[in-house]
C-alpha cells in the first residue's frame, strides 16, 4: 500500500499524543457520512492508545447515520453548547477532520481559535490552509475515511481493524465515493475495503442502512425535486432550486437533500449538476461533475466554496428569486469547457 505521509509527520503525531489525556475531533458543519465515519472511527483508534475523545459537531446529522456505533457520543452544539464548548477548551489535542480550513466549522471556529493546544487536520480536500500544526493532508483519495485507516494501522499496528471502527470507516469510504462509483479508481481503495470484510463489515447491511432507510416524505420531496429541475441541453448542465417553503411542505429533517444533486447527472449528455437550497440569508449549494469539468473551481471562483474536481459546495448570497438567473449567467460563461469536456 502507498505511503502517503513521511516518518517526520508520523514522529510529530506520536509526540502529540504521547503527553494527550484528552482530545476534542471536530468536523465541518452538515456533517455527512465521511465527516461522522471518519470522526468516531478516530475517536475508537484514540481509545486503544488510552486517550479519551469528544466528538464535536456543530449542527446534528442525518438520521440515516445514527446506527453507527458511537455517533450517540457525539456532542451537538446547537443541542447542547456547554458539552461541546467544554470538549475543545479541555482537550490536550484538537483533531480536525474532513475540512480545511477552520471557517468550515462555522459557529466553532472562534471556540477552537481561542485554544492553544496542537491542531491536527486530517483531510483529503484541496488547499489546506495554515490554521493547522500538523498536516496529514492528501486530496487525490476517496475520503478522510480513508485517511483515517492509513493513520490508524500505522498507529495500532494492524491491519485489521476492530469491528466498531471498520464499521464506521467503511460508511464513509461507501457515502464519499457515492457507492464506489467515483474516486475509487486505484488498487489500494479496495484493498483497504476487503481488510475492513476482513474484520466483520456487512457491506450489505451497511448500504441498506444507509441507502433503504429513508422516510416517506423525503421521497416525496425527492419527486418534486426531480419536478423542478431545469435542464439547460446547450450547456450540459441541469438544476434544482428548492426553497425554505417547499421543504417545510415535506417536513424536511436534516439528510434529506443528501443525493439530489446526483440524480441529473444520470441524463444522458449532463455533466454538471448544482442543487440549491434556500437558508435563512443564503442560498445553499451543492456542485456535481463527470469527467473532467472541476466544479472546485467553479465552487471557488463564484460560489465562495471548494472541494473536490467532481464535487464540491458553496452557497450564494442572494435573494430565492434571484438566484436562478444569478446562475444561468455563470453557467453561460462556461459553454465551452462544458461543451468540450
Amino acid at each position: 500500500m502507498k505511503n502517503l505521509f513521511t516518518k517526520k509527520q508520523y514522529d510529530n503525531l506520536n509526540e502529540y499524543l504521547q503527553s494527550a489525556k484528552h482530545a476534542a475531533i471536530i468536523t465541518h458543519t452538515n456533517p455527512d457520512g465521511d465527516a461522522i465515519g471518519s470522526s468516531v472511527a478516530l475517536s475508537y483508534i484514540l481509545e486503544k492508545l488510552n486517550i479519551n475523545s469528544t466528538v464535536v459537531v456543530s449542527n446534528d446529522f442525518p438520521d440515516f447515520l445514527h446506527w453507527i456505533d458511537g455517533s450517540d457520543k457525539i456532542a451537538v452544539y446547537s443541542k447542547n453548547k456547554h458539552v461541546a464548548r467544554n470538549a475543545i477548551k479541555t482537550a490536550d489535542v484538537i483533531f480536525c477532520l474532513d475540512f480545511n480550513s477552520l471557517d468550515r466549522i462555522e459557529i466553532l471556529e472562534k471556540i477552537v481559535r481561542e485554544t492553544t493546544v496542537p491542531r491536527i487536520l486530517i483531510d483529503h480536500h484541496i488547499a489546506p490552509s495554515n490554521d493547522f500544526d500538523l498536516k496529514f493532508s492528501y486530496y487525490p483519495i476517496s475520503s478522510t475515511s480513508e485517511l483515517v485507516y492509513r493513520i490508524g494501522i500505522r498507529l495500532l499496528g494492524t491491519k485489521i481493524l476492530p469491528k466498531n471502527i471498520a464499521e464506521a470507516l467503511f460508511c464513509g469510504m461507501l457515502t464519499d465515493t457515492g457507492a464506489f462509483t467515483h474516486s475509487s479508481s486505484y488498487p489500494d481503495f479496495f484493498k483497504i475495503i476487503a481488510n475492513l470484510l476482513d474484520s466483520g463489515v456487512d457491506k450489505n447491511k451497511i448500504t441498506r442502512l444507509i441507502y433503504d432507510n429513508f422516510s416517506e416524505c423525503r421521497m416525496k420531496l425527492l419527486g418534486f425535486a426531480l419536478s423542478k429541475m431545469v435542464v439547460l441541453h446547450d450547456y450540459r448542465a441541469a438544476y434544482i432550486i428548492l426553497s425554505k417553503e417547499d421543504l417545510k411542505n415535506f417536513n424536511f429533517r436534516i439528510g434529506d437533500t443528501e443525493g439530489f444533486v446526483n440524480y441529473p447527472l444520470s441524463i444522458k449528455g449532463i455533466i454538471l449538476s448544482l442543487l440549491l437550497v434556500e437558508k435563512d440569508d443564503h442560498i445553499k449549494m451543492s456542485i456535481r461533475s463527470q469527467g473532467n469539468f472541476d466544479v472546485n473551481e467553479l465552487a471557488r471562483k463564484h460560489f465562495h466554496g471548494g472541494g473536490h474536481l467532481n464535487a464540491a459546495g458553496g452557497k450564494m448570497p442572494c435573494k430565492y428569486e434571484d438566484c436562478a438567473e444569478e446562475l444561468e449567467k455563470i453557467i453561460k460563461n462556461y459553454e465551452e469547457k462544458l461543451c468540450n469536456s
